[in-house]
């Protein structure tokens, strides 16, 4: 199991307090995906501080690690399909209007398909999203781990408003 450490000189962590509104994904899950163990978690915290320096390390180890971004991108797919009961196909289809407050980059949208192809199976999908992300250039995990990052952040922050504002 390992953990990131951070060379800064201050911490990012909101188990304690009420800013989180969802679980953060599981070590087990984690390790079984061979993802970095807590990485999710300290960028979801450090995006909610709005930390641009530690957000900026953190980003830059997620995008080569393939597992680690399908851990994020499958965490904020099913947050998603909790709040409006499936994935929308807004988020695959790239068909928001032009002023819509949030635009999945391509990269989502393609690994958000590997969810939604592989939700209902037996392995579920969270190996699904990883072999998608495997499957992307550094360039193209980075986009798709900023468009997971925005919408759970946009979650916080509108609710379920947040796609259809």
């Amino acid at each position: 199991m390992s953990r990131v450490v951070l060379t800064t000189d201050h911490v990012h962590d909101h188990g304690g307090d009420d800013r989180r509104r969802w679980a953060t994904p599981m070590a087990y899950e984690e390790e079984r995906e061979g993802a970095i163990v807590g990485l999710v978690t300290q960028l979801y915290d450090t995006v909610m501080d709005d930390c641009q320096p530690c957000r900026q390390q953190l980003l830059d180890l997620l995008k080569d690690d393939p597992a680690t971004t399908g851990i994020l991108v499958h965490w904020a797919c099913l947050v998603t399909a909790e709040t409006y009961g499936d994935l929308p196909d807004v988020l695959m289809e790239g068909s928001e209007p032009a002023d819509a407050p949030f635009h999945p980059t391509a990269a989502f949208r393609d690994v958000a398909q590997a969810y939604a192809a592989n939700w209902g199976t037996v392995n579920g999908a969270t190996g699904a999203v990883c072999e998608a992300c495997a499957a992307c250039t550094p360039e193209e995990r980075l986009a798709a781990a900023t468009t997971a990052l925005e919408l759970l952040v946009g979650f916080d922050e509108f609710d379920v408003d947040f796609l259809y504002q």
